[in-house]
């Protein structure tokens, strides 16, 4: 059976603070996004920007309606309810979704995720606090962690090298 999966699209779960982010910035890339957004307030604020769908992503049905299990790439970006950001990972995994980026609030909380079968784990706060650790510290003007250990680092040469 061949894979009919859209390796365009993005499936984006939640419309909070990183989640939008991430949604309207791979937007602006031209990246074709779907957000499912439990809240009809929140959905309706962004329907004129992004393509979203209201439904609440921890129920299966609601995922099978959207077509879910034919994206290549989804995010979790549901940080304020534990119990929901496992169960929609959860979800996700059960779909056989080959990308699946969530979004931990805890240590804890990101070893579930990794257990559980998401393939990158994100740490916003964390993340944001070290890069910006490293640029209040010296000369750095920008720092990125990966995932295997390496870093990036944009920064002002020494005086004595200059020019």
């Amino acid at each position: 059976m061949p894979d009919t999966r859209d390796e365009q699209a993005i499936l984006v779960m939640g419309l909070g603070r990183f989640s939008t982010a991430i949604a309207t910035t791979l937007d602006d890339l031209g990246r074709d996004v779907l957000v499912v957004e439990k809240n009809p307030d929140t959905a309706q604020r962004w329907s004129h920007r992004l393509r979203v769908v209201e439904g609440d992503a921890t129920s299966m049905e609601v995922l099978d309606q959207v077509g879910a299990g034919d994206f290549t790439v989804a995010v979790v970006g549901v940080g304020t309810s534990l119990e929901a950001s496992v169960l929609v990972t959860a979800n996700l995994v059960d779909l056989g979704i080959p990308q699946i980026w969530a979004k931990a609030v805890s240590r804890a909380h990101g070893r579930i995720l990794r257990r559980i079968g998401a393939h990158h784990v994100i740490y916003p706060e964390y993340d944001a606090g070290t890069r910006v650790a490293h640029m209040v510290s010296g000369r750095m003007l920008d720092y990125i962690e990966m995932e295997d250990g390496f870093s990036i680092v944009k920064m002002r040469p020494p005086r004595e090298i200059r020019g």
